[in-house]
């Protein structure tokens, strides 16, 4: 009896014990809780609504699941148990705040990190004394997901080097295959390839539909396209050559080598292509002709590429695909992004969630969900990873329908493509197989899906897989914050940048152009760039200003955030409207003061060196301000706009260099004043096939000059969109009159106008 009753007492005591830790560590998660929440609400109040909700969502995910100011104040309603969100108070988007005001935000948040960490390093050791392994150590792993640095929490946990960090041998395993991929990519974009014209090549599609062409071949690819578009299609195989190149290194698997067993078509016109679908008569005609920019005939993958950006993206996504040799939508298509993503670190062959958007005005998320940056994605998928629920399961993944891709299902395919491929790239292919097998067999069943997964990888779920998923993309620890390098929005806040914000704005509205704003999200690259710029004093030409070596501190995706960003070297807000009548010369810094299609912009200025990011925000404007637009204005006849008739050939760099030496004029140190049609958007121009310029002097000469499009990789003669008419010797003084004509809306368009060069 007394054994028992003795027994009785030890449960007792055991239970009380058990329901006083979880007690504590409950009143510690509160306390964790209070702190985040006081600092968001002061980056909410201070005008920094994008930062405050990645806080306030940490404080749900981390510490409260049920934290009523953190859900309210991101604009949510408690309904029952659940949280949803509130019509009457939609969480804003926007950045209001300035430099001056955002600046202290970073220290205080640094000062934030710490105070966690070690809030945590007292629970960890107080369970460490207690003989809690299970406790402590999560709480060690709470101290690195906070501070970097922490020799006692790597200690503790028995971490393994890695790359200078410490970190889980499975971040051994993310950390190696990731940057194995990293100098695969680096070393294959300067690794050339042969390619040639080939005439004894035949594409029985294009015959069909009696489509003129010219085809392309490399040692394992054919590419079919426009005629006018040679160079670009032999560059497009180059890039399909050094991706085959990439796979090998991302994938255990080899492809058989030899010759590829698919052709490629890239048409620009979209006309062109929809005459190939119809003389093919290829199923659901209807619904391709409405949705579709891409289309399998026989052994011919035909896309609709309106750019070369596009053409680029479709080569590279093509390799990336078959190599793979997924089948189902949602891992065929992640794939595809997560290659186009890591090479090129943008996207423009996807079809956006129109259903969404239906008789609806896009909202701030819409639009980036359409953009093209993948630095825009990757922003999209840390919010996506804090959510509590983590977004979009990975079981849903199986049954995406091409038909109908969400954007949600979108970001979260590519971005859980992009982790596990970097962990190991079979467990892809196991997923991929598994969701073929399912649609063969019309089962639509997640649960069944996930239960066919684990028995063919015993040990791994994917709940596990989805909980990895969101500790890679949230940066749980420092190793995986290593892979990712982001710098945080909160980094890219700079004094003095708001002031250039709104002398960009007013140089905007002298042009008649909608005013931007500006995100502190979209200027990390900004920072990263400046700081580049600013170790690397001596560079200054287009070339130089435009690009980044590694060689020289710069990374690879920073060489092509580089290409199409504004920069100033010797910025002076005393002298900012001088600087932008000077830009007003160079054509791919004048579209950013003209195009209407910029709706957010970043920035950063680090002493004199002012660097802007007009590319991640571009988005389709309101009606009222929408359409293409031409520089010098059209309709105007008054000869009241003044240019010098040429421009340094050393201000534009070796882009403009290449069109003289091109057209029989090398060596020359000026070409004339460039006339610009602005399409704005994020694909590319696609009037390409109709599209004229014609120029006359003062006497009614016929100017000589050259159509130009967005194909370029120097920002001071190339944008997104833009299509700039190059007069080839300067412009004679007097009056200049030109007429831009193009087919749309089903007739000829016209644009025409008049100026006077000096």
């Amino acid at each position: 009896m007394m054994h028992r009753t003795f027994l009785s007492a030890l449960c007792a005591t055991s239970i009380l014990a058990t329901a006083a830790a979880q007690n504590e560590e409950a009143d510690f998660n509160q306390r964790q809780a209070k702190t985040l929440n006081a600092f968001a609400k002061k980056a909410f109040d201070k005008g920094f609504p994008r930062i405050a909700k990645v806080v306030w969502m940490q404080t749900i995910k981390l510490y409260d699941a049920d934290n009523a100011d953190a859900w309210t104040s991101l604009g949510n309603v408690k309904i029952g148990s659940s949280w949803n969100p509130d019509p009457k108070r939609p969480y804003p988007t926007q950045d209001t705040g300035s430099g001056a005001e955002g600046q202290p935000l970073k220290s205080a948040y640094e000062t934030l990190k710490k105070d966690l960490a070690n809030q945590h390093r007292q629970q960890a050791e107080k369970y460490s004394k207690a003989g809690r392994a299970d406790r402590a150590n999560h709480h060690w792993q709470m101290v690195l997901r906070w501070v970097d640095n922490d020799e006692q929490a790597k200690k503790a946990l028995e971490y393994v080097e890695i790359g200078g960090l410490s970190g889980t041998d499975l971040e051994k395993t993310l950390y190696e295959r990731s940057k194995a991929v990293e100098k695969a990519i680096e070393t294959q974009s300067k690794t050339d390839y042969e390619v040639k014209q080939v005439t004894d090549v035949k594409c029985e599609p294009l015959d069909v539909a009696q489509v003129k062409y010219v085809s392309v071949k490399s040692q394992h690819f054919t590419l079919h396209g426009d005629p006018d578009q040679l160079d670009n299609l032999m560059n497009a195989l180059r890039w399909a050559e050094r991706t085959l190149e990439v796979c090998k290194v991302a994938f255990p698997w080899q492809y058989q080598d030899g010759e590829w067993p698919s052709e490629w078509a890239c048409l620009t016109a979209k006309e062109t292509y929809h005459q190939i679908l119809k003389a093919n008569q290829v199923p659901d005609l209807a619904w391709k002709l409405e949705h579709g920019a891409s289309d399998q005939i026989g052994r011919t993958e035909i896309t609709n590429t309106d750019g070369v950006q596009v053409l680029l993206d479709a080569c590279v996504r093509n390799v990336a695909q078959d190599y793979s040799g997924f089948g189902s939508t949602g891992f065929r298509e992640g794939i595809g992004h997560t290659f186009v993503g890591q090479i090129f670190n943008n996207n423009r062959l996807f079809a956006i969630d129109r259903k969404r958007q239906e008789g609806t005005s896009a909202s701030e998320e819409d639009r980036e969900f359409q953009s093209p940056d993948f630095d825009v994605w990757k922003n999209l998928t840390l919010e996506m990873a804090w959510k509590v629920t983590g977004g979009v399961p990975a079981k849903m993944l199986a049954f995406c329908d091409a038909a109908n891709f969400p954007n949600e299902e979108r970001i979260k395919a590519w971005s859980f493509c992009d982790y596990v491929m970097r962990r190991d790239p079979e467990l892809l292919r196991t997923l991929d197989r598994i969701a073929q097998e399912m649609k063969a067999a019309r089962l639509k069943q997640p649960d069944e899906f996930e239960k066919r997964f684990a028995e063919k990888h015993p040990g791994i779920t994917l709940p596990q897989l989805d909980k990895e998923w969101e500790d890679f993309w949230t940066g749980a620890s420092p190793v995986m914050k290593a892979i990712l390098n982001n710098t945080p929005p909160l980094n890219a806040i700079s004094k003095g940048a708001d002031k250039w914000i709104e002398a960009f704005n007013a140089a905007r509205k002298e042009h008649e152009a909608t005013p931007v704003r500006w995100s502190a999200n979209f200027s990390a690259r900004c920072k990263e760039h400046a700081e580049y710029l600013k170790k690397n004093k001596p560079l200054r030409t287009p070339a130089e200003l435009h690009t980044e070596s590694v060689e020289l501190g710069g990374t690879y995706n920073g060489a092509l955030f580089a290409e199409m960003a504004l920069v100033e070297t010797s910025a002076s807000i005393g002298n900012s409207k001088q600087m932008f009548k000077k830009w007003m010369y160079l054509p791919g810094y004048r579209d950013a003061l003209v195009n209407n299609s910029i709706l957010t912009v970043g920035a950063f200025l680090d002493g004199d060196v002012l660097v802007i990011n007009v590319t991640s925000g571009i988005g389709s404007p309101d009606k009222a301000n929408a359409g293409i637009r031409c520089y010098p204005p059209a309709n105007d006849q008054s000869n009241s706009i003044i240019f010098e008739g040429e421009v340094a050939v050393t201000d534009l760099g070796p882009e403009a260099e290449a069109i003289l030496k091109k057209n029989g004029r090398e060596g020359k140190k000026t070409i004339g004043f460039p006339l610009t049609l602005h399409a704005g958007g994020t694909g590319g121009v696609g009037i390409r096939g109709s599209l004229k310029c014609s120029v006359v002097g003062p006497k009614g000469d016929p100017i000589e000059g050259v159509l130009v499009y967005d194909e370029g990789r120097v920002r001071t003669t190339t944008a997104p969109g833009m299509v700039t008419f190059w007069p080839l010797d300067p412009l004679p003084k007097g009056k200049i009159s030109f007429i831009w004509t193009w087919d749309g809306n089903g007739s000829q368009q016209v644009a025409k106008g008049a100026f006077t060069a000096k």
